[in-house]
């Protein structure tokens, strides 16, 4: 079965972290006729290196250098200079990149200095590029290991962001603080490289999920989550969360709501990018089912959308639009399993995760503050510098027998004029 697109994507990617996220994105192949990269992305930086790194597969996506390659030294203020810079440039190739576009993704990495130093000029530029109402942002959160510098970085750009996001379209969080923990317990041998990998990819593959079940498949009950409804959802400013997973079809007992209901809470509430969230405050949400046509004639009864109502109705009662839609093909057959979607729009900022962010920012700057303070301490305060009866009475000897090659007079000139030049005196 060939599958549809609800919307054509595009990814702007800024920084090291950003371009690689964004060059995933565009590397979902799919078996979409004389279109099987059907996304693209523009990923620009500031490394030469970083960017060499990165290495697309989607031979429409494109890179650009920012500066003179040597990077942006995790300096947000540099990082915007850069970018404003070329900022014509970069308008230029965003409206011939994206010309057939119909969704940007702007994608960056916070804490860096590329990435989170051009995010709000990358905006403006999305903004003068006729994509208003048509962007939404990709944001990672720094771990609390990357020190001061990265996390103030991100709180900077975060903090700005917030104020204005009743007017930006949805914000996507992935929580490397999370999603590293997550991926060390389960898989602790594994590299570095490997984890990057996992993140950028789940991401991925998660926006085309979302992206081709809402146009591909046949709905089978009353509510269908269509292509308008979904660009609806992503018209919603605020926080985007969603979660999935897929279940044995055998395993799933329609009149039992522990089986599917509890778990799909569960891994809600949980999340996988990000975490945190007051899901009461969602403005919309949606459900969406998929499995074989023989497993949805069993599955799919009265009951189990019943069960699926009360769940989304209990974690978020007042969003204006929350539709439960089931579907079925028949290009499923034989797998014998059910794969859920849940995704929810128009959330705020999840406070605990970003007042912990605060916490440990605070914390390293209290901690630098000590550091500095006892490195001011007078190290020599208390070493008496007046010669001993014995070292003084060997100085003598000694000049009495040979005499003194320097005048004493010249030698405390020239001390004092060697720290008049080190600015000690």
């Amino acid at each position: 079965m060939e599958k549809k697109l609800s919307l054509n994507f595009g990814f702007l990617g800024l920084g090291m972290g950003g371009t690689s996220i964004a060059a995933e994105c565009a590397d979902i192949k799919t078996n979409i006729k004389n279109n099987n990269y059907p996304y693209t992305a523009l990923l620009i930086n500031s490394n030469q290196i970083d960017l060499n790194k990165i290495e697309p597969v989607n031979t429409t996506s494109e890179k650009m250098l920012i500066g003179d390659g040597k990077g942006a030294g995790r300096d947000i203020n540099i990082g915007e200079q850069l970018y404003t810079k070329d900022q014509e440039d970069i308008k230029q190739r965003v409206e011939t990149r994206f010309k057939e576009v119909d969704f940007v993704w702007l994608v960056a990495g916070l804490g860096g200095g590329t990435g989170t130093g051009a995010v709000i000029q990358a905006i403006g530029t999305l903004l003068k590029s006729g994509f208003s109402g048509r962007f939404g942002m990709i944001l990672t959160l720094p771990r609390r290991k990357e020190g001061r510098t990265v996390i103030e970085n991100a709180l900077q750009r975060l903090q700005k962001i917030s104020q204005a996001m009743g007017k930006l379209g949805p914000i996507l969080l992935v929580d490397n603080e999370k999603l590293f923990k997550q991926f060390s317990e389960e898989k602790p041998n594994s590299s570095v490289s490997e984890y990057l990998k996992f993140s950028n990819r789940y991401v991925a593959e998660a926006l085309h999920d979302l992206n081709t079940v809402t146009a591909s498949y046949l709905p089978t009950g009353e509510y269908h989550f269509d292509s308008s409804e979904f660009e609806k959802l992503l018209k919603t400013p605020g926080l985007l969360h969603f979660a999935r997973f897929t279940e044995k079809a055998s395993a799933i007992d329609s009149s039992n709501n522990l089986s599917y209901a509890q778990k799909l809470k569960e891994l809600i509430q949980k999340g996988v990018l990000s975490d945190g969230y007051n899901l009461e405050e969602a403005k919309r949400l949606a459900v969406s089912v998929l499995t074989d046509n023989s497993t949805a004639k069993r599955m799919f009864t009265f009951e189990f959308t019943k069960r699926m109502e009360d769940l989304v109705n209990e974690l978020s009662p007042t969003a204006l639009e929350k539709p439960i839609a089931t579907y079925q093909s028949n290009d499923l057959k034989g797998t014998a399993e059910a794969s859920f979607y849940a995704v929810f729009a128009g959330l705020g900022l999840p406070q605990g995760r970003i007042s912990e962010m605060v916490t440990e920012h605070n914390r390293l700057k209290e901690l630098e503050q000590k550091v500095l303070e006892t490195k001011k301490e007078d190290l020599f305060a208390s070493f008496d510098t007046s010669p001993t009866p014995e070292k003084e009475e060997e100085i003598n000897d000694f000049e009495a027998l040979f005499g003194s090659d320097t005048n004493e007079k010249e030698k405390e000139d020239d001390v004092e004029d060697t720290l008049k030049h080190l600015n000690l005196l």
